[in-house]
């Protein structure tokens, strides 16, 4: 039996994780500073490159591009490996796609790309300048993961890959995040980068003028926000799209979105477009239609008397039809380590990285020449003195003694005399052999200019400069993302809105309903097990405050509360940022409307413009009273009204509209007290204790003249009436008086 080992389990859990973080950092989601690809990228291209799949050779089924890249070089899920492939393919997701994809690849509406049997791919012309030299020993090779084949540590990319394409990624406790840019501004910020490497991020901007995203768009950020994102590594692009006026006859007019920020999905963002015209939340626009082919083209219908400017300004601050680009530059330094660099850092980087690959391939090129002027130094030892090597190979009995003949006679090595007898005799011409000596001095002028380049960092920048030249010339293209300003046309939202009247209904269980006409609430269906709670009649700019058992308040404009055609209505969390366990208890109108907020399940209040403030209690027996005007619109998060401890809740809020208040408990008990007792506070607190629950709790509370009567309600079902004057008037405090012996009441009204 093998001897027992321990270890401290903290230690081994922290030792696997920093593995697996390690892992995922450098083998899946950081890209390489240096060809800007991530390891699965890395693996599809240099799989294509081997099946010789360029830009002249034929499309070849995806199925087949995926089997090589998971059987050789990537074992992982054959998902995510087209879903990488279809990204490089896809012209609105990269700057300069890197595969030419054939079939349907996707597209801005988030539809997914055909099954990888149906689509075929390719390399495109630009991807050979990742791979070009790849043969030259110009980069370092590892490996696969079964230890059968070699796959490259990282490509030779020609081209800042990083920079013109992006990449995005998250890994374990970190993330990246690249904009594309445009290639012929990243090409002439390098060349200038050459000619002075003493530049700063503010110089560099002046040929990177910021980034350049495949879907156009407007970036609305100051050079100096762009500045200083560039040089800290970290930062954030506003990009908003485009859009025109488009007349129409009869003096009719409509807006056309020309372009939409990058990675935003076009047909999300119609349907909410869509969900603001149905809602009447922006009355001069009509309608919406997607008229997009091969370009963005999505048409907003609008009223005559519309502003389109304002209009605009409102999709803009409630659509993503402008939307922020998170910029952060953590990738893969040359030695594995992550790092977040500036935009000059990368420029270096590339740089650096082009002269190893430039000094690497000519080595290669240079020994290359050297074994093939060894093999014409022979031939021309040879062919001064011709008749002797053929009279040597002639009284030879064999290859072998023939080798020995001609190795020791001219003073050659294996190898040279290898070639000597390989030579084809019709070669020994006169004019193949000025051919061979042509070549001997070509080689021979060739190496001299490869060995003083070697010898010069001067002639291996030039180079690196003159293919850098050569790949803008060809490839260099204009931008499409412009640059603009973020001044919006100043609006109020509730201009937009459509004055309308309509009935808010609520269920005890939280479901909500906005209804254009309500004849009879008792009409209305509810879920199981859910019944109404309370209906008010408002104006849609009218503000309504919903109370819950946590003591929080959430206050919106009717508007803002979803249309209800058909069905139970939308649960009221969805609207709100409701906690665990939260429930809503009721809900208001704000003053300052003209109706009357006659609530239709039967409990009638006061008109808002008469009542100054309201009272809000717990089941453990605390309240206060709060003036009306200490509410306004929250977001959705809401905001604290009242403070509870443990397992106390909220149970109800009521208009302050009598001197006394009746409180009643769940075991029977109940107390009068003077209004006056109870204090009022201006912010979220605790309260006062009203009455002593006991070991029970507060089931209702109600303002009442001492003449008035009280209905129990009991879990029984059944009822009972008492009058407010059986009820000995009390301070607050108190535990009260026994109103009912055997039956626990649930409520009273």
């Amino acid at each position: 039996m093998r001897p027992e080992k321990t270890s401290d389990l903290q230690e081994e859990l922290e030792k696997r994780f920093l593995t697996y973080a390690l892992s995922t950092i450098v083998s899946r989601s950081l890209p390489d500073v240096r060809d800007g690809l991530k390891p699965i990228h890395r693996r599809i291209l240099y799989a294509m490159e081997s099946m010789g799949m360029n830009a002249a050779s034929k499309h070849v089924k995806s199925a087949k591009i995926i089997g090589e890249v998971l059987g050789k070089y990537h074992p992982h899920g054959d998902s995510s490996t087209y879903e990488s492939m279809v990204r490089m393919a896809q012209d609105f997701s990269m700057r300069y796609p890197l595969v030419d994809g054939k079939g349907n690849f996707g597209s801005m509406d988030g539809d997914s790309p055909a099954a990888y049997r149906y689509t075929e791919g390719r390399l495109t012309p630009i991807t050979a300048f990742l791979l070009s030299d790849i043969k030259k020993d110009t980069v370092d090779f590892r490996p696969n993961y079964d230890n059968t084949l070699k796959e490259p540590v990282v490509l030779p990319s020609r081209i800042p890959n990083l920079l013109i394409n992006g990449s995005s990624g998250i890994a374990v406790g970190m993330a990246c995040s690249f904009p594309s840019h445009n290639l012929h501004e990243v090409f002439s910020a390098l060349i200038s980068l050459i000619d002075d490497p003493k530049q700063t991020v503010a110089s560099l901007m002046k040929h990177i003028k910021g980034p350049d995203f495949p879907t156009q768009g407007i970036i609305l950020n100051s050079k100096e926000e762009l500045r200083k994102a560039y040089e800290t590594g970290s930062g954030a692009v506003k990009i908003r799209g485009e859009w025109k006026i488009e007349d129409l006859p009869r003096g009719k007019k409509q807006i056309i979105l020309k372009s939409i920020p990058y990675a935003i999905n076009k047909a999300r963002l119609i349907e909410k477009i869509a969900e603001i015209i149905i809602a009447k939340k922006l009355a001069p626009l009509t309608d919406v239609r997607d008229e997009s082919d091969e370009k963005v083209r999505v048409v907003l219908e609008i009223k005559n008397t519309a502003d389109p400017n304002k209009l605009m300004s409102y999709l803009f601050k409630h659509t993503d039809l402008e939307s922020n680009f998170q910029i952060n530059f953590t990738c893969l330094k040359p030695n594995g380590e992550p790092a977040r660099l500036s935009l000059i850092d990368i420029c270096q980087e590339f740089l650096e990285f082009r002269k190893q690959v430039v000094t690497r391939r000519l080595e290669f090129e240079l020994a290359l020449l050297e074994k093939r002027l060894h093999i014409l130094a022979a031939f021309a030892a040879v062919f001064a003195d011709l008749d002797k090597a053929i009279k040597l190979i002639r009284s030879s009995k064999s290859r072998k003694e023939a080798h020995e003949k001609i190795l020791n006679y001219f003073k050659l090595d294996d190898e040279q005399t290898s070639a000597i007898l390989e030579f084809p005799l019709y070669r020994l011409v006169a004019l193949e052999m000025n051919k061979i000596l042509e070549e001997q001095l070509e080689k021979l002028k060739e190496k001299k200019r490869i060995e003083s380049i070697l010898k010069s960092p001067k002639k291996i920048s030039d180079e690196v400069r003159k293919e850098l030249e050569e790949i803008d010339k060809k490839y260099g293209d204009k931008r499409k993302t412009r640059f603009g300003s973020s001044d919006n046309v100043e609006f109020n939202a509730e201009d937009f809105i459509v004055h309308e009247d309509v009935y808010i209904v609520l269920s005890q269980n939280g479901w909500i309903r906005k209804l254009k006409t309500l004849n009879d609430p008792s009409t209305l269906k509810f879920k199981e097990n859910d019944q109404l709670l309370e209906t008010t009649q408002c104006n849609t700019k009218d503000l309504l405050g919903f109370f819950t058992s946590r003591g929080n308040v959430y206050i919106t404009k009717a508007y803002n509360l979803p249309h209800t055609r058909t069905g139970f209505g939308e649960p009221i969390q969805s609207l709100f940022k409701f906690s665990d366990g939260e429930k809503v208890i009721g809900m208001i109108r704000l003053p300052g409307t003209p109706e009357d907020n006659k609530q239709k399940s039967g409990q009638s209040s006061l008109s808002f413009d008469k009542v100054d403030e309201y009272m809000v209690v717990s089941s453990n027996g605390f309240g206060f009273r709060f003036p009306i005007s200490n509410l306004g619109e929250t977001t959705r998060s809401g905001r604290k009204i009242m403070s509870l401890k443990n397992d106390d809740r909220m149970i109800g809020f009521s208009p302050v509209s009598q001197k006394h208040v009746f409180l009643a408990t769940a075991v029977g008990k109940a107390v009068v007290i003077a209004t006056e007792q109870v204090t009022q506070l201006t912010g979220s607190g605790k309260g006062v204790i009203l009455m002593k629950p006991g070991e029970s709790q507060l089931v209702g509370f109600k303002f009442v003249k001492l003449k008035d009567k009280i209905k129990l309600v009991f879990d029984t079902g059944k009822d009972k009436d008492i009058t407010v004057k059986s009820v000995r008037l009390c301070n607050r405090g108190s535990q009260g008086v026994i109103i009912s012996k055997r039956n626990t009441i649930i409520k009273i009204t």
